[in-house]
């Protein structure tokens, strides 16, 4: 089964409605071939065309004709206000070939998607796989980078995300993305002292109107997306259940997720069970691709190690039964009382001068 089949995989174009987001020069369910889909980008298709023709790979420039008329350019408004004018009982399905990786807020992202959805719709995905492109040296995706940037209602790439995207971005062999098992010579896309300086510069724009950067901020292995997905459920945020979860012998993976509205929390043994196997998973998938690079490298010296023994006093406490007499409370009289009574009094008349 190839990409095209993978992504369109549980869709039919006779009997479904869909929306495909950011198509550009690949369409997944295109009208040309008879979709109802409707299509969402960032431009009109005349400016995609344009983008296409002055773009600088060539592969790009060969499909302008596949570029489709836009039916919703995207302002940045939640995309279920923008698409369920067009169709209010919703849609089968959405297709996001490459998309979620650019979102500023990826939860909002998803759960826009479900609210497109008709119960039980489906959203197809294509997610790069970290392992196999320019994300390779950047830190997985976590819980709480996910729950930040959706507490705070990002629309746009802060400057530290931009900064990781320039400092960090890898290449193999100069190439930003490559297959399975391609164990290539890793450098760096950009350098370091680059990335700093657009960074003090991004600071400084803080608060100023500036155009959108473009970035990839999320960064997946096929565990490590489940993992988040899951815990998401869990929590009570996402109405998207993973229905199946595929690689391809691209540099992606292929998911597709439910719209379900209830969405059972797992008990908690079970679910600290799969997010130990997930985490691991994560990992072996990591080594699977990277162990080979890093066992390549030449062993750095190890620093001196010196066994200093230091001498301990050795003490054995015996426990010791004490008994401690327990003398009832005084009970107050009327005399200790008085006595009490007239030194607060005292002490209050020095605290104010006239004692």
């Amino acid at each position: 089964m190839n990409r095209l089949e993978q992504l369109r995989r549980n869709l039919d174009k006779d009997t479904m409605v869909g929306v495909e987001i950011g198509p550009f020069f690949n369409p997944i369910a295109p009208k040309a071939e008879g979709w109802k889909t409707t299509v969402i980008d960032y431009q009109d298709g005349e400016g995609l065309r344009r983008t296409a023709r002055n773009h600088p790979e060539r592969t790009i420039r060969s499909k302008v004709n596949t570029i489709e008329d836009v039916d919703i350019v995207w302002d940045g408004r939640p995309l279920d206000k923008v698409a369920l004018k067009r169709n209010a009982a919703g849609y089968d399905f959405v297709i996001a070939s490459h998309v979620i990786e650019h979102t500023p807020d990826i939860l909002g992202f998803l759960q826009q998607c479900s609210r497109l959805l008709k119960p039980d719709g489906v959203v197809s995905l294509a997610v790069p796989d970290m392992r196999k492109c320019f994300d390779l040296l950047k830190s997985p995706t976590s819980i709480r980078e996910i729950l930040t940037a959706h507490r705070e209602r990002r629309i746009r790439h802060t400057p530290e995300v931009l900064f990781e995207a320039r400092a960090w971005a890898t290449t193999r062999d100069a190439r930003g993305a490559w297959v399975a098992g391609n164990h290539l010579p890793i450098g760096f896309a950009h350098s370091f002292g680059k990335a700093l300086r657009r960074y003090k510069a991004d600071i400084r724009q803080m608060g100023k109107a500036r155009p959108y950067v473009d970035a990839h901020t999320w960064f997946f292995t096929p565990a490590s997306f489940e993992l988040a997905i899951m815990e998401l459920n869990q929590i009570g945020l996402l109405s998207l259940k993973i229905a199946w979860l595929e690689e391809n012998q691209g540099s992606e993976f292929i998911v597709q997720m439910r719209r379900a509205d209830i969405i059972e929390a797992m008990p908690p043994d079970k679910f600290d069970a799969e997010r130990i196997r997930l985490a691991l998973k994560h990992y072996a998938e990591f080594d699977s691709e990277v162990g080979p690079s890093y066992r390549e490298i030449p062993s750095a010296p190890e620093p001196e190690r010196v066994i200093v023994e230091v001498p301990v006093e050795l003490r054995v406490e015996v426990p010791v039964e004490v008994f401690v007499p327990i003398e009832p409370p005084i009970e107050p009289t009327l005399d200790l009382m008085r006595r009490l009574a007239s030194r607060i009094r005292r002490k209050m008349l020095s605290l104010v001068g006239l004692a």
